[in-house]
């Protein structure tokens, strides 16, 4: 494997590098602290905004079409993406090609014009886009939940924003949250591919990031409320299936069992083989898409399940959900199984360093939302220093069923009975 490097630049920005010669890509990742996390009641949606904004134009490249013709003539791609904790800029071209698709990442971040007539044209896009994902039951359910769980905190607000914040977005505003949060300071570059350091160093110099005068460095604290009885939400709406959406609250990326949950989700929904997607779709056939996933932050994180069911076995769907996290906190995992876990999560992490743009987003994404370096062998005995015990009692903790939150899309011609529901919420 490849040893990474790391370049701590004057004006704050870090780079973290790593040469792998015999690829024939290199690919950039530029993570900055801004999310939706860090956005207050009248800026909700302003980070994802702002992702939109950088490929409407620079003096240099005055449209999208000049910004991605740019690197798409390459023979590469660009793109970004926003979360509650970060904003993502990313691309991957032709090793030779690495000194032009960073400049354009240089010029984007430094010199974006948010121009109003942009920003007038931008709005209902993002409308559009809000608009998208309500209609799409697997992934607004997604959003709900998390809305469930973490109530009135910002973990429970949509990256997307609301479209009331979005209308009355200016320039003003978003120039004042960009200056604070887009800058050297609070940004990191993951490089890895055919590239070697001393290159990476000459063109980081030739296209350098400009500093700015103020910057945001505290992360919000986040103060959440107890909670002492199963959470039920439900909602008619016009769908075939009943989308099913658990949530519990689970641990953050910082604590000491993060990897014993990552391995608990593997053993009940990742993957074919796993406790839900055998029990509940092949032995019982009760649902096509059944699948667990966790979400992780700085101060929290939870665990979630969802299914898509037919709508007259909701109920019964439900009640062996219930029964497989049941046996999780009852019983200790076997030995083959745990093993096959392992395994599982081991070749995830080797087989990902494979790609040079998902190997640029570990070690840059790491170094930001954990600040240090990425070493997988680290994480490769951090995995094998799991024990049975250790996720069963890790289970025990996350599955009570005081802790129980779900959401429920169901046909709009169908009935159900919430609080005969809610009853058998339990663990």
């Amino acid at each position: 494997m490849c040893k990474t490097e790391l370049i701590k630049l004057d004006n704050g920005l870090n780079v973290i590098s790593c040469s792998i010669p015999h690829m024939r890509s290199v690919s950039i990742v530029i993570g900055i602290k801004a999310g939706s996390l860090y956005e207050n009641s009248t800026q909700r949606g302003i980070s994802h905004f702002i992702e939109h904004m950088l490929f409407k134009g620079t003096e240099k490249r005055r449209n999208t079409l000049e910004i991605s013709q740019c690197i798409e003539e390459l023979g590469g791609e660009i793109n970004a993406s926003t979360s509650e904790e970060s904003t993502f800029l990313y691309s991957k071209v032709l090793y030779k090609n690495f000194a032009s698709a960073f400049e354009v990442m240089s010029d984007i971040l430094n010199y974006s014009l948010f121009r109003e007539e942009d920003i007038a044209h931008e709005k209902p896009v993002i409308i559009e886009e809000i608009n998208k994902y309500q209609d799409i039951p697997e992934d607004w359910i997604s959003f709900l939940i998390n809305q469930l769980l973490w109530k009135d905190t910002v973990l429970g607000q949509n990256v997307l924003g609301e479209k009331k914040t979005v209308r009355e977005f200016n320039r003003t505003k978003i120039l004042q949250y960009f200056n604070e949060m887009y800058q050297p300071k609070n940004m990191v570059i993951g490089i890895t591919g055919n590239i070697s350091s001393q290159i990476v160093q000459e063109v980081i110099k030739s296209s350098p990031f400009v500093p700015k005068k103020t910057i945001h460095e505290n992360v919000p604290k986040i103060y959440f409320k107890e909670q002492i009885a199963p959470e039920l939400l439900v909602s008619p709406k016009k769908v075939n299936q009943t989308h099913l959406c658990f949530a519990f609250e689970g641990v953050s990326r910082f604590h000491p069992d993060k990897i014993a949950m990552d391995l608990l989700n593997i053993i009940l929904g990742a993957g074919l083989s796993s406790r839900l997607f055998q029990e509940i779709r092949v032995k019982e056939g009760l649902a096509y898409d059944i699948h667990s996933y966790t979400q992780y932050f700085d101060q929290t994180g939870s665990f979630n399940i969802y299914a898509g069911v037919d709508p007259e076995k909701m109920v019964s769907s439900i009640e062996k959900i219930l029964l497989e996290l049941k046996k999780l906190k009852d019983n200790k995992i076997n030995t083959k199984e745990l093993r096959k876990a392992k395994e599982m999560y081991k070749g995830s992490i080797l087989l990902g360093l494979e790609n040079t743009l998902n190997h640029a987003f570990r070690i840059g994404s790491h170094l930001l939302l954990y600040k240090k370096e990425y070493r997988y062998q680290e994480l490769m005995e951090r995995i094998e220093n799991v024990q049975s015990e250790d996720i069963r009692k890790l289970a025990e903790n996350i599955f009570l069923s005081n802790k129980i939150n779900l959401v429920i899309f169901y046909p709009n011609e169908r009935k159900i009975n919430k609080n005969s529901l809610i009853k058998n919420l339990e663990i």
